[in-house]
């Protein structure tokens, strides 16, 4: 079977069409000839255009039958012999492929009566792409390969994009929008179009190139060399006339580019070209690239106009990961589910703030895919664990030989991970198989080869998959797989990702009075507030919720904050606290958002809006805020009114995905905060102190906790009547709420018991009981 490169193909397809409608039952030299002017990217089309009426009347002789198929079609005797003085010409030349280059050369043996001679270093083919410079890459030959991604959802900045492009002055176009957001892929697209076929008169037949600036700027140490190469770019677009498009990704990396010692720079090169209409560019940059650079060089930027492109929406980036999932699956060698594809643009969207769709649902979805494949690759992280756990006990067999309960934790260490291995080889045996045969697809549609592909494609895959299906094995990315993606990236339990919100949010009152007594109240305004929040009730560019927690100290403020934190992350790592009594001072409160351009420090960025760009979904704790420098407030106000912060490198911070709670020990805490401030605080919140029927509570609380820590050692404690009096009668005090409490435990409970289980070796799987006997605490052991 021969190979051709994209144009011969091309050809091809439009001489079957061509042959096809007029009903002719044998395709033709004069079909060839014909596809292969009709192919805007040949060499045919530029020079042979004003032959197509002498070879469509050739055509109109020719025999028809209406009952003829594609199955029926034919090539007849010349079309062979041409076919095969092309292949000749390819492997006397040393090519893989059979180019256009090596049918031109006998076109004329063919027709005899075209007396047009097409130049030799014309044609296209590999001598054709040696002359293009090393620092350009065709799009339009990626395109026709089927190695670019699907453009989906783009279609009006594309025909705003070909508008500019066909228009007499000032055609060049400049995309700017967030990074992201698709701007490369927009021009991707108009490849594609352009290959297709489906673009307007005055764009088709062009070629767009990419500029590779790291390419472009190698190997120019010495001054000259930079111009020379932009020389030999700018001469290399004006000898293909207007058949090239040029395609600057990051256009702002042209200012300044190639300058030093007085050289000129790589945009003030290219402006007078520009300038003359030699050269029609497309450029793509960001908003605040387009101003910093672009912008405040007024001469460049009145030779481009601008199109702006803004995130998709959710919906319209579903759209464009399904145009994607077949690369996906194809690439990785596992099916990737609708649900997976919904899960990965709203998942991301929700706990990914700091990036733009589809770009980040692309990513977590790739990701994705990546670990499923990985699984059947390696072992699973859990089996991994598994074996470095037996790895380790056999390790302590060795120093300790003698001991036979090691021996037999090991003997059943050995036997869960054999048999972890069965299920794990014969679950990933079938997908192995899979995954060979989609990277021979893969192979087989880069290098154009369908015929292959549509096999594999419908026919040998299915029958892997049938196959893998009767395992009763799933090898499809899941839901759960987007969330795992997110809990790597977020912090986020995959449970709690998902869990809808509306499920998650209303057993939060139940959490938190298992965790702070006394203060009922209190905690249910706090939940019935996010519950509000979370049903999107609320102010959805605003922090979740933010409240102000007064009460003397120790009756659970803080404690408070831990708990939110706890219940939404299932770790109070996610809770970040400042201490507002080291921001009384003016300047120190500078440092929450990063200090003054110029001062040490700067691009450093702020305590608080690095927190939170690190990590959005975070718990926000701001302690004593009564000692803050006023300052402060304007800070705050900035946060609860708008849920922004910009910091002094001008990057806005959102947060809107966070919770703030502040605390202050002030009855008359109006005069110390701006009444504009105290009217966007969610609710204000009065801890009351705590009650003698709380602390007995607290008591069981601190007790709980001590018998989780000895869980390990098998060893029960509990408390009589005497050693609880004892703790109550020392540790509450209404001032000081809950802390003295745990104080008076560890001197009562803690420090006598720690005194024990030094000098008795033998107190494994006890139960201690603690007594108060004449003012001394004693421990007995009980069965």
């Amino acid at each position: 079977m021969h190979n051709f490169d994209n144009i011969i193909r091309g050809a091809l397809d439009l001489s079957h069409a061509e042959a096809l409608k007029r009903k002719n039952p044998e395709l033709t030299e004069t079909h060839l000839l014909y596809g292969m002017i009709m192919n805007p990217q040949s060499t045919a089309s530029k020079y042979l255009k004003g032959e197509i009426k002498v070879l469509e009347g050739l055509l109109d002789k020719l025999p028809r039958d209406p009952s003829v198929t594609m199955e029926k079609l034919r090539p007849n005797y010349k079309f062979q012999e041409w076919m095969t003085l092309a292949s000749s010409e390819s492997i006397k030349a040393g090519r893989d492929k059979i180019t256009e280059a090596d049918f031109l050369k006998f076109y004329k043996n063919f027709f005899p009566s075209i007396k047009i001679n097409i130049p030799q270093d014309q044609a296209s083919g590999e001598d054709a792409k040696s002359e293009v410079p090393d620092f350009l890459v065709n799009l339009n030959e990626l395109a026709n390969t089927g190695k670019l991604d699907p453009v989906i959802g783009r279609s009006k900045e594309i025909r705003r994009v070909q508008e500019i492009l066909c228009r007499r002055t000032k055609n060049n176009p400049v995309i700017v929008g967030p990074p992201g957001v698709g701007k490369t892929a927009i021009v991707e697209g108009l490849a594609g179009l352009i290959v297709a076929n489906q673009v307007p008169e005055a764009i088709q037949g062009r070629t767009i190139y990419a500029l590779n600036m790291g390419i472009l700027m190698s190997n120019t140490k010495y001054r000259g060399e930079f111009e020379e190469k932009i020389v030999g770019l700018i001469n290399f677009l004006k000898s293909k006339g207007h058949e090239t498009i040029l395609f600057i990704d990051e256009i702002h990396l042209l200012i300044g580019a190639g300058k030093a010692d007085g050289a000129m720079d790589a945009a003030n090169l290219l402006k007078p070209a520009l300038a003359r209409g030699e050269l029609h560019c497309i450029g793509a940059t960001t908003f605040d690239e387009y101003k910093k650079y672009i912008e405040s060089d007024s001469a460049l930027e009145r030779r481009f106009h601008k199109v702006k492109v803004d995130a998709p929406t959710c919906e319209d980036s579903i759209q464009i990961l399904m145009g994607l999932k077949e690369k996906f699956e194809i690439h990785h060698g596992v099916e990737i589910t609708d649900d997976a594809i919904v899960a990965a643009v709203y998942y991301s969207d929700q706990y990914i703030s700091d990036r733009n769709l589809p770009d980040k649902a692309i990513d977590v979805l790739d990701e994705a895919a990546a670990g499923l494949k990985l699984s059947a690759d390696s072992m699973p992280p859990e089996m991994q664990e598994h074996e470095s756990l037996m790895k380790s006990k056999k390790v302590m067999l060795g120093s300790n030989p003698d001991n036979t309960a090691l021996r037999e934790e090991i003997k059943e260490l050995e036997e869960e991970f054999m048999n972890m291995k069965i299920t794990w080889d014969k679950n990933t045996m079938e997908l192995r198989p899979r995954i060979q045969t989609q990277k021979t697809l893969e192979k087989a549609m880069n290098e154009g080869n369908f015929n292959e592909a549509g096999m594999l494609k419908n026919a040998t895959i299915p029958k892997i998959e049938a196959e893998i299906a009767s395992l009763n094995v799933s090898w499809k990315v899941s839901k759960k797989h987007i969330a795992e993606v997110i809990q790597r990236s977020t912090g986020v339990p995959v449970e709690k990702i998902m869990k809808s919100n509306q499920e998650n949010i209303i057993e939060l009152e139940k959490y938190l009075r298992s965790r702070i007594y006394g203060q009922n109240e209190a905690l249910r305004q706090i939940s019935d507030t996010l519950i509000a929040a979370h049903a999107g009730l609320v102010n959805t560019s605003r922090p979740i919720g933010s409240f102000l927690l007064l009460g003397p100290s120790g009756v659970g403020k803080t404690e408070t904050a831990k708990a939110v934190t706890s219940f939404l992350f299932n770790s109070e790592k996610h809770m970040f606290r400042i201490d507002l009594s080291e921001y009384s001072e003016p300047h120190s409160v500078a440092k929450l958002i990063g200090a003054p351009p110029g001062y040490v420090g700067y691009e450093r960025g702020g305590i608080l809006t690095e927190a939170v760009r690190r990590n959005p979904y975070t718990v926000l704790l701001f302690d004593e805020i009564e000692k803050a420098h006023i300052n402060f407030s304007d800070i705050l106000l900035q946060i609860l009114d708008d849920g922004r912060l910009t910091d002094t490198q001008g990057r806005e911070v959102s947060f809107k995905n966070t919770i703030i709670f502040m605390t202050s020990n002030l009855k008359n805490y109006e005069t110390y905060l701006k009444p504009e401030l105290i009217g966007r605080i969610d609710a204000v919140l009065h801890y009351k102190p705590l009650g003698e029927d709380t602390v007995g509570m607290l008591i069981e609380k601190e007790l709980e906790q001590l018998n989780k820590n000895l869980a390990d050692r098998e060893i029960k404690i509990a408390l009589d009547d005497s050693i609880r009096n004892k703790i109550r009668a020392s540790g509450y005090d209404e001032r000081y709420g809950a802390r003295p409490l745990k104080n008076s435990f560890s001197r009562s409970v803690i420090m006598p018991l720690s005194k024990y289980i030094v000098t008795h070796a033998d107190i494994k799987g006890s139960y201690l009981l603690l007594n108060d006997e004449a003012g001394t605490v004693k421990l007995r052991k009980t069965d």
